[in-house]
């Protein structure tokens, strides 16, 4: 069974959602190193920019390509709605010791800690799920997840959703139940139940303290990481080459050489072969590439000129006859002042959403709202979402864990390849897999490993 015998918690981390690390950029050994060694950063995201910024405070000549026109990867923030709507990654989950709330606070971002107490649950009709109902629903959630815990082995690993139907048959036929799972795990891990692995879900590690959103905009941290590091954007890397004397990134336009180089390419992008290694990469880790999965999550918001809603629940709850149809809608007008539902999906309703065009797409937005509210609803004035699984640039949300997949299919991502080439980004570490400070803390780890090298 399980390492962990404490009753299953919901997370939520991704909705509104240890270590102890600190921002405080890494010191290795001491004194900053005063190397001129070259290293090469392939990605602007999250993992990259914290790899580059710390060999740069270092005294490493570090150069970044990127192959988007911005910084950032997949935390996007957009303003074109009137307030910082967040097109990937939204929240700081978990404040306490996590790295990226160091980050915020030497950025002077301002932090909105979310509730899970001030959310509304709605039924079609406007009808609100009274608390007694929705507390047993979660009740009912923690008791067979419980039982997963104690009594499924490694070996026997299957999908949650087929371990759920093994202990309780009727359980997900109840709509309060199947949106908890929606709402939690699914939504959690931007997959389907019946793709992610019943014994390995909830062992990942988590910060502790609430979730927090950034009203001012995630991106408002990228800068202090990106400050006088030279960038290469719209350089899409080919190929990249390694031996045990040197690296060279080949992208459509250019040839970079250097002495290392840490690749923070998404999962999602390794998956689809667009960039060569020369040599291949050995065969256990493609192996694993292919092996480990990929969410869909997309996010949608909406504008109003005024609020149908309330204003002081920090989300709603939409219990659809359609699972996972738009299981969370996020009140922006609360913690950023704008009338605003930012709508959020994973899984198999995800990847429908994408397919759809945007009139589409916003009629389907606009009568989830009118069944959760009851009622016609105005024309939104402004619209818009991510569609991360049609980013030729990242091909996935994050990194997912199926069935048949253990941790050690992430580790194997930690080894150096010919002593040059390293891997970073969320997908590289099971613990804290599918979330900025894992990515945040993998750059480091890779940027670490190349100071205590050379």
């Amino acid at each position: 069974m399980k390492r962990k015998a404490m009753p299953h918690e919901l997370t939520r981390r991704h909705w509104l959602a240890g270590a102890g690390a600190a921002l405080a950029f890494s010191q290795v050994g001491g004194a900053l190193a005063q190397s001129r060694k070259k290293v090469i950063v392939i990605g602007a995201g999250m993992a990259g920019l914290s790899a580059a910024r710390l060999l740069a405070d270092r005294g490493y000549q570090v150069e970044i390509v990127e192959a988007r026109d911005r910084i950032g990867g997949r935390i996007h923030t957009t303003r074109d709605l009137g307030a910082p709507v967040e097109l990937g990654a939204g929240w700081i989950h978990g404040i306490k010791g996590n790295p990226v709330t160091g980050l915020a606070k030497k950025a002077g971002a301002r932090l909105f800690v979310t509730d899970d107490d001030k959310m509304e649950i709605m039924r079609p009709g406007g009808r609100e799920v009274p608390d007694r109902e929705a507390n047993a629903a979660e009740a009912r959630y923690k008791r067979i997840l419980d039982q997963i815990d104690d009594t499924l082995e490694e070996k026997d690993d299957i999908s949650l959703k087929a371990a759920i139907e093994q202990r309780n048959p009727a359980f997900l036929q109840n709509p309060l139940n199947a949106w908890t799972l929606a709402s939690d795990i699914e939504s959690d891990m931007g997959e389907d139940a019946s793709r992610i692995s019943a014994y390995w879900h909830d062992e990942d590690g988590a910060f502790s303290g609430s979730d927090a959103v950034l009203p001012d905009g995630y991106d408002r941290l990228l800068p202090l990481l990106a400050q006088g590091i030279r960038i290469y954007f719209e350089s899409v890397v080919a190929q990249i080459a390694h031996t045990p004397d040197r690296v060279i990134v080949k992208t459509t336009s250019k040839s970079f050489e250097a002495d290392f180089a840490i690749c923070t390419l998404p999962l999602g992008v390794l998956k689809g072969g667009s960039v060569s290694f020369d040599p291949p990469l050995p065969s256990l880790l493609q192996q694993s590439i292919a092996r480990i999965g990929v969410g869909a999550v997309i996010k949608a918001s909406l504008v109003f000129e005024g609020a149908h809603w309330r204003s002081t629940p920090h989300a709603f709850g939409n219990v659809s006859p359609i699972h996972g149809r738009w299981p969370l809608f996020v009140n922006v007008k609360a913690f950023a002042g704008k009338n605003i539902l930012t709508a959020m999906a994973s899984g198999d309703f995800a990847a429908r959403a994408e397919s759809m065009s945007a009139a589409d797409l916003q009629a389907d937005l606009l009568a989830a709202l009118s069944d959760m509210f009851g009622k016609s609803l105005p024309r939104p004035s402004g619209f818009s979402a991510s569609c991360w699984s049609k980013d030729e640039f990242a091909r996935g949300a994050y990194s997912v864990i199926p069935p048949g997949v253990t941790p050690g299919d992430f580790d194997l991502f930690k080894a150096p390849q010919t002593g040059r080439l390293f891997f970073a980004g969320e997908h590289t570490d099971f613990e804290y897999h599918g979330t900025v400070h894992g990515a945040y803390l993998s750059g480091q780890r890779a940027a670490d490993a190349i100071v205590r090298q050379g």
